[in-house]
């Protein structure tokens, strides 16, 4: 069996789930390139270059931050051939996806926009996808031997991007409301409290283990997705809608991001939210009100 050859431009979080989880399934021949020094992973190799990366690859997968998105699609543009597959998967607007796809489609390469539907870990190579593009059912022809979950979204570029954007609208704003909420019920001993009481009033989900991952994940992506959901605000002010929800959000979670987190907990979330407060509260210089009271009770004893 002849195995289309992968490869990567940036090796984060998204790109090394996806390896992994293509790897196990017999496919070889992955490579990667990042600027930025990355864990080496068996089975993946790291091209010194760009245009090394390309000239090896059969299928060139975009995973960079989406405020570079363009610009690396404009650099490896200059690389492609007319056989080659582009597949952007970055978090970007309908807008971007469309000037990625004529740059690409200016080279003579094969563009499919890749909408990626839910967070990679914990799917790998099987998260779910909606692809858009003209050559999108040839990559996926190309792909099912390989178990992954890719949709066909149609030919227009944009449409799968813009599903996952206004999907980010419930999914991002959550974590925004979640983080505000703990942040605040934490400093009085709480937050366990809190979200029992949301439970009560609305059962079905967990309202603890939803802050535990969502808090987890923003403590160490907030930059970026505080950059995604800026762009979903500057998309729905394009359409004449006015992103009262979707701007703040982006501002609780780029404050989020602003602590410099992912230089504490690195590539792997914190399991609880509670670890993120604590962390904060250390940035802050500040102790937990329930902390205080006990250090207040103290010093009256001692008094």
């Amino acid at each position: 069996m002849s195995h289309p050859r992968l490869g990567f431009i940036g090796f984060g979080e998204a790109a090394a789930a996806l390896s992994a989880g293509l790897l196990g399934t017999g496919l070889p021949n992955i490579t990667a390139f990042d600027t930025r020094p990355r864990p080496a992973m068996t089975g993946v190799a790291m091209a010194k270059s760009l245009a090394g990366l390309i000239a090896g690859a059969d299928i060139v997968i975009a995973a960079v931050t989406s405020a570079v998105a363009l610009d690396v699609a404009k650099a490896a543009a200059k690389h492609l051939g007319r056989k080659q597959f582009y597949v952007d998967i970055n978090s970007v607007s309908p807008e971007v996806k469309i000037a990625i796809g004529k740059v690409i489609d200016k080279a003579g390469a094969r563009y499919v926009e890749a909408a990626v539907m839910a967070a990679v870990p914990p799917f790998k190579h099987k998260v779910p996808m909606l692809l858009g593009g003209r050559a999108a059912p040839a990559l996926i022809e190309l792909l099912s031997p390989y178990g992954m979950a890719l949709e066909d979204f149609g030919p227009e570029i944009g449409r799968a991007a813009a599903t996952k954007m206004f999907r980010s609208v419930v999914v991002k704003g959550l974590e925004a409301l979640l983080q505000e909420c703990v942040l605040a019920a934490d400093r009085y001993g709480v937050a366990d409290k809190v979200l029992d009481s949301v439970k009560d009033g609305y059962p079905g989900l967990d309202w603890k283990g939803l802050a535990d991952y969502l808090i987890g994940r923003t403590a160490i992506h907030g930059v970026r997705r505080a950059h995604e959901m800026t762009e979903v605000a500057e998309t729905l002010t394009a359409l004449g809608i006015e992103p009262l929800m979707s701007a703040a959000a982006a501002k609780r979670i780029a404050w989020a991001g602003g602590f410099g987190l992912k230089e504490k907990f690195g590539d792997k979330a914190p399991k609880s939210f509670h670890e993120v407060m604590r962390a904060i509260a250390e940035i802050e210089g500040r102790a937990p009100r329930k902390a205080k009271k006990a250090q207040k009770g103290k010093r009256k004893k001692s008094a």
